[in-house]
């Protein structure tokens, strides 16, 4: 599973389409969702420790970032270039509500698979493996939803003014995350 937030250390990355770098973002996230399911499945006593470490920090680190790009970034540009009769904003507010609530529940997870990725034992196995299972699940819904419907609609509608804008703001954000 490559990290986003390991790729954002890089220094003097030649510019690029920040629609693209969501875009990975989002398979990324899609390979996070598989390594928890793996993990679900391995509970209670096949854990890969490495594998829980590594999610447990795309789940702390890169997926906080990646809404706050979309949050931040992407959507209130995708506002601005929307009609209201296509009903974008509260499409666009749905999202924002759903990371919110993943943010708070990746962060329960990412607690609990830390202690599995120091080789600890979870305290109730079928317990994380429920979490896991609805995070995932609900997950890889979202990112579908966005990859129909987001991602489409800003390459037909973001100038190359709004894509540089974007960029820009993806690159503060990851400047501010250190």
């Amino acid at each position: 599973m490559r990290s986003e937030h390991a790729v954002s250390e890089k220094p003097s990355a030649p510019a690029r389409n920040p629609l693209d770098m969501i875009a990975s973002a989002h398979a990324v996230q899609v390979e996070m969702c598989d390594a928890m399911e793996r993990i679900a499945d391995s509970l209670p006593d096949e854990v890969d420790r490495r594998l829980c470490a590594q999610v447990a920090s795309c789940l702390q680190f890169d997926l906080p970032l990646h809404h706050h790009d979309e949050e931040e970034g992407l959507f209130p540009l995708l506002r601005r270039r929307a009609s209201p009769e296509e009903g974008l904003d509260k499409i666009l507010e749905r999202l924002a509500a759903e990371h919110s609530f993943d943010n708070d529940f990746a962060s329960e997870i990412a607690e609990a698979l830390e202690t599995l990725g120091q080789g600890g034992r979870p305290g109730n196995p079928e317990m994380l493996g429920y979490m896991l299972r609805g995070f995932f699940e609900r997950y890889r819904r979202h990112v579908h939803w966005e990859n129909q419907l987001v991602m489409p609609l800003a390459r037909l509608r973001l100038t190359q003014d709004d894509l540089d804008a974007l960029l820009a703001r993806m690159n503060e954000n990851r400047r501010q995350a250190g």
